[in-house]
């Protein structure tokens, strides 16, 4: 498939979760300069430094906003990891938009997509936005939860107020990380493996009860015999016979 430029201007609010949308970017993106969402970049302002340019000034990724490359991508279907920033990330995304491209040509398309793409996804994933986070306070199920937060430190206050209990003496440990943009509503499965977690400690510590429970009843009847000798053994002295 041609690498053919898309037409310029895109308008400034632009889905650029929408498909042909993201096509006409992603194959701006793959050009050595691209040309940015207004088409007014040119070589003279990258630069040429990196195997892959990059803009000279400004807080844009070839003229594009962050945030919108970062939605843009976790709209793309042949995108699958959480978290793509690597090469690999993009292979199957290189191969659907460009089917005739060879396997250097994959390689080649594939880390400037990382390059460009996976720099906008460690920013925003880095930086976060409103939407679900996850606080950490150890390791395992039952230590970690997912939330509705605005930022890191929103997150880590909700979670110092509602799992205060929970977290304990492992407070210093707290820590947020942004997981993706999404509703309060989605909390309410986003917290099954947390619930899960609980309920799998609860069977253990059941089991254990129970345990304890026929180990007390065996001691119990240790001591029955112990006593039932010592009685025995007097009622033999008084009798003047034999201990049975």
């Amino acid at each position: 498939m041609t690498r053919k430029r898309r037409s310029f201007p895109i308008p400034v609010a632009t889905n650029f979760a929408n498909r042909d949308v993201a096509l006409q970017v992603l194959i701006d993106l793959v050009h050595k300069f691209p040309r940015g969402p207004e088409g007014t970049l040119v070589k003279e302002d990258y630069y040429t430094y990196y195997t892959d340019p990059r803009i000279l000034h400004g807080d844009t990724i070839c003229g594009y906003r962050p945030i919108d490359l970062y939605r843009m991508v976790m709209n793309l279907s042949e995108v699958t990891d959480s978290r793509p920033t690597s090469e690999w990330d993009y292979r199957q995304l290189v191969r659907s938009i460009f089917p005739e491209t060879g396997d250097r040509g994959v390689t080649r398309r594939s880390r400037r997509f990382a390059d460009r793409l996976g720099q906008a996804v460690s920013k925003i994933q880095r930086e976060g936005l409103p939407g679900l986070w996850k606080v950490q306070w150890g390791y395992g199920d039952t230590t970690n939860a997912m939330m509705h937060a605005d930022n890191t430190q929103d997150a880590v206050n909700q979670a110092k107020i509602f799992f205060g209990p929970i977290i304990g003496d492992s407070e210093y440990r707290l820590g947020a990380t942004f997981v993706r943009e999404g509703t309060p509503l989605e909390l309410l499965n986003a917290n099954d493996s947390m619930l899960k977690g609980f309920d799998q400690l609860i069977v253990n510590k059941q089991q254990s009860i129970k345990k304890m429970q026929e180990e007390i009843e065996a001691f119990e009847a240790s001591k029955q015999f112990v006593e039932m000798y010592a009685l025995n053994c007097m009622q033999a002295d008084l009798e003047g016979g034999e201990t049975l």
